[in-house]
C-alpha cells in the first residue's frame, strides 16, 4: 500500500519533470475519486484516503493519468488524444479506476422497503429514492442510516 509521504514525493516529482515549475502537487480530501487535474488552477491532486488502497505503482498511473489531462488540456477528456498522450507517458491503465474499498469508508447507507442498498459520503439532507426500484417502475423512499464510518480511511 502507498504512503501519503510516497505519493507526495512521487507526485511532486512527475508534475514537476512533465508539466513544470508551474504546477503544483497535492493530497486531497476527496473520497469518491482518486486524482485530479484542477486546470484552473495548475495542480494535480490525489485522494489521500484512497491512494492508501493502492499499490505505489498503481499511485503512480494515477498520477500520470492526470497529468496527461494537464497536457493536453481541459477540452480532451477522455478522447483519444488524453488517452494518446497519456500512453506516451507510460501510462497502461483506462479511463479510470476502481477503488473497492472507497465504499466501505462511506458513512451513510441507503435502505429502501425492499432491501436495495445505498452508501454514501456525505449525510443527504433531502429525500432520495432507491435507482434500483426505480428502474423497475417503483418509487420507493430511502431511509437513511448513520453507520459511523466517516473516519475509518484517515491515516
Amino acid at each position: 500500500m502507498a504512503s501519503a509521504d510516497f505519493t507526495r514525493r512521487r507526485g511532486r516529482a512527475l508534475v514537476a519533470h512533465y508539466l513544470g515549475p508551474s504546477w503544483t502537487f497535492a493530497l486531497d480530501h476527496a473520497r469518491t475519486r482518486v486524482g485530479c487535474c484542477h486546470y484552473s488552477l495548475n495542480k494535480i491532486s490525489c485522494s489521500r484516503y484512497l491512494v492508501a488502497y493502492l499499490a505505489e505503482d498503481e499511485v503512480e498511473q494515477v498520477i500520470l493519468h492526470e497529468i496527461a489531462h494537464g497536457l493536453v488540456g481541459v477540452r480532451a477528456g477522455h478522447s483519444r488524444r488524453w488517452m494518446s498522450q497519456a500512453r506516451a507517458l507510460g501510462y497502461t491503465g483506462g479511463r479510470t479506476i476502481e477503488v473497492p474499498e472507497a465504499r466501505l469508508s462511506a458513512r451513510w447507507r441507503g435502505v429502501c422497503s425492499l432491501g436495495h442498498e445505498v452508501l454514501r459520503h456525505r449525510k443527504v439532507n433531502r429525500r432520495a429514492y432507491c435507482g434500483t426500484c426505480a428502474r423497475k417502475g417503483l418509487r420507493r423512499e430511502l431511509t437513511w442510516q448513520d453507520r459511523g464510518l466517516g473516519l475509518l480511511a484517515r491515516g
